[in-house]
């Protein structure tokens, strides 16, 4: 999460009236920031700095404002991959006490993530080979949770038909699809624990490979 002076900065920065072309709430920011911070692959601030504001660079009136932004966008980098290094980055979200009032926060939380996800898919979309023998799509899986929120392109019929297969009674459309929300809602941390745990083994896998080489 960020922190309250990093709120009180988003407060003043990202408006309607600065940013004319739109951009992230503050949860899809949040999220936005977690995933970019655990992905391990190298992304550059030119890649990612655009993505807050849906992917293209907003045109703004001065280059002083677009100078506050990116500045404001990398203090946020710098304090989330700190939480990460200190062992404190984690999903926001008490799933004990979940609720109509927070679902909108969720909702733009797991879209955010899900931007900072593609930005590197690839790295995500590989089944995992653990010890070189066993094959797991657990990584796959936790990828499509937020891909089933935020991708309005992705064909649900797959998660729809495997709730179905464990419920007897009968629902309209509507209701299945908020099942299958609830349900995705359900499965987001330990979605985010087991990317977050993916992308810190391949880190540090990369870290001993180097210093081998350096050796």
């Amino acid at each position: 999460m960020l922190t309250k002076e990093l709120e009180d900065r988003f407060q003043l920065r990202f408006s309607p009236i600065n940013i004319p072309g739109g951009c992230f709430n503050q949860k899809e920011l949040e999220g936005f920031m977690h995933a970019l911070v655990i992905t391990p692959d190298l992304i550059k601030p030119t890649e990612w700095l655009p993505a807050p504001f849906y992917g293209d660079l907003a045109v703004f009136e001065d280059d002083e404002t677009a100078k506050d932004l990116a500045e404001f966008l990398m203090d946020c980098f710098s304090h989330y991959t700190a939480l990460r290094h200190a062992g404190e980055l984690s999903y926001p979200f008490d799933i004990k006490n979940l609720d109509e009032s927070v679902f909108d926060s969720i909702y733009s939380w797991s879209h955010g993530f899900w931007f900072g996800l593609s930005l590197r898919l690839p790295v995500w979309s590989t089944p995992f080979m653990i010890k070189n023998s066993a094959k797991s799509d657990s990584i796959v899986s936790s990828v499509e949770v937020f891909r089933a929120l935020a991708d309005e392109d992705f064909d649900t019929t797959d998660l729809l038909e495997s709730i179905k297969k464990n419920t007897k009674e009968e629902f309209s459309s509507e209701e299945w699809k908020s099942r299958l929300t609830i349900n995705l809602m359900d499965a987001i941390p330990v979605s985010v624990h087991t990317l977050q745990e993916f992308g810190r083994y391949i880190i540090q896998k990369k870290q001993q490979e180097l210093e081998v080489s350096e050796a």
